[in-house]
């Protein structure tokens, strides 16, 4: 198996000009934590997503961080819903690989590679993207503000209760289109009946387990026309990585025509067991699954992030790394 060299001139800079924050705002009688983050361009337009926890790694520096107390957390109400897991219950709070993926998509800087460069004009003009894993939405819903063309998915109990309600949330978002050369002025047809205008895109949301056959859950039109599939910090747990290839396997068939490929955001988690680890996903885990199926990665952009971790000793600093990789089929 290929290891992953780290090219230094790939390694991401903070972005200039970018910044998140949270608030805590009182929603149908509870306290939820408003996550937030700005557009480009001069207006200082910003994109809010309520979730149900503080974010994870996914604030630099002095960006406001949300408190909440023990008495603002309640019990889950969605614990019983069909297909929900511990995979579902962390969709409701942001992770560090949605910043570093918006950042590397939508800001473009200098020691960008000339793929990734390509990627950014193609997102900007109107690019058809499937987000699977989505969690509250933060990532699918930047790409179809900045042009994008986006059919965001999670399962149902994120989709009923988290993205419809963040994608109502930002709806009313407009941006100057000079710059963009995505000229469609209707819904386009793969997004109907219940897609719309965001920003300079469209979006429109439906809900997809991994676990079931994707023609079951997508028509024919959302499957089949599909430029890029991202997704970000979806596959911590091992258990989750088979099941998200296999969706992705499928899009990239069905989608054969657009040669599509898949950009995945993946964070490094110190496991105590390391590359043994039985639990966690690792970077050699990813990479190895690729090789399997007949894949190729390649590393688009990478950071050092430090994280706060709460042990019996307190909370320890711990360093890690945050990658965005590009996966698509060997030709």
């Amino acid at each position: 198996m290929t290891e992953l060299v780290l090219d230094k001139l790939r390694q991401r800079p903070h972005t200039e000009g970018f910044k998140c924050g949270e608030s805590v705002e009182e929603i149908e009688g509870m306290r939820s934590v408003i996550f937030y983050l700005n557009l480009p361009g001069p207006t200082g337009q910003k994109l809010e997503f309520i979730c149900r926890e503080p974010s994870c790694g996914a604030l630099e520096g002095e960006e406001e961080a949300a408190v909440l107390t023990d008495d603002d957390y309640t019990v889950d109400p969605h614990f019983f819903d069909e297909g929900y897991s511990m995979a579902g219950k962390t969709g409701f709070k942001v992770w560090t690989g949605s910043r570093l993926l918006v950042e590397t998509l939508i800001w473009p800087h200098s020691n960008d590679c000339e793929r990734l460069r390509e990627i950014q004009n193609i997102l900007r003009k109107g690019a058809k993207v499937v987000e699977l894993g989505a969690g509250v939405g933060v990532v699918g819903t930047y790409l179809a503000a900045s042009g994008s063309q986006v059919l965001i998915t999670d399962l149902p109990t994120l989709v009923e209760n988290a993205i419809d309600d963040n994608l109502e949330r930002n709806k009313d978002i407009t941006l100057d289109d000079n710059d963009n050369a995505n000229n469609c002025n209707s819904c386009p047809k793969w997004l109907r009946p219940h897609g719309f205008k965001l920003g300079r895109g469209w979006v429109n949301s439906s809900a997809i387990d991994w676990a079931h056959p994707l023609e079951d859950q997508l028509t024919e039109e959302q499957s089949t026309c599909v430029d890029f599939i991202v997704a970000s910090d979806v596959v911590f747990l091992k258990e989750m990585l088979n099941y998200l290839f296999d969706t992705v396997a499928a899009l990239f068939e069905s989608s054969i025509a657009s040669s599509p490929s898949f950009i995945l955001s993946f964070q490094r988690r110190d496991a105590k067991d390391g590359e043994e680890s039985k639990a966690f996903t690792t970077v050699n885990g990813i990479l190895q699954a690729v090789q399997d199926r007949g894949w190729k990665l390649d590393c688009l952009a990478w950071r050092h992030i430090t994280m706060s971790k709460e042990t019996h000793e307190g909370i320890v600093k711990d360093q890690s790394e945050v990658f965005v990789f590009e996966i698509k089929p060997c030709s």
